[in-house]
């Protein structure tokens, strides 16, 4: 009988804890300088990364698999991670390249994997 009762108090709890939003705490924003002068931020959560390509582009990709590293797209957009580096092709065509993270949420630069 304890075992009921003790069940039927912890399940709205487990319920209404997993349905919270994810906190800012999950939420990586990093700014990548890249070649030429480019930059841009992404911010990444469990499965998709949100990129400011400019002061009016942001794009939202979502994750997929990768053969190394970590890919997300759009099927037009497409940014690749491994480690600190990065990519971004639209179209298949590189427009950022050479990009090197730092961790903005933490204001420090970040390692490589690789």
């Amino acid at each position: 009988m304890k075992t009921i009762k003790l069940a039927a108090f912890l399940l709205p709890a487990v319920v209404a804890i997993a349905s919270l939003p994810a906190s800012a705490e999950q939420q990586q924003v990093y700014r990548y300088q890249c070649n030429n002068g480019k930059t841009f931020e992404a911010e990444y959560s469990s499965e998709t990364a949100q990129l400011k390509l400019g002061e009016n582009e942001t794009l939202t990709l979502k994750q997929t698999p990768a053969a190394s590293g970590v890919r997300y797209t759009d099927d037009r957009t497409t940014l690749f991670t491994k480690g600190n580096q990065a990519f971004i092709e639209v179209e298949n065509q590189r427009v950022f390249d050479g990009c090197v993270a730092q961790d903005t949420t933490n204001q420090r630069r970040i390692r490589a994997l690789w």
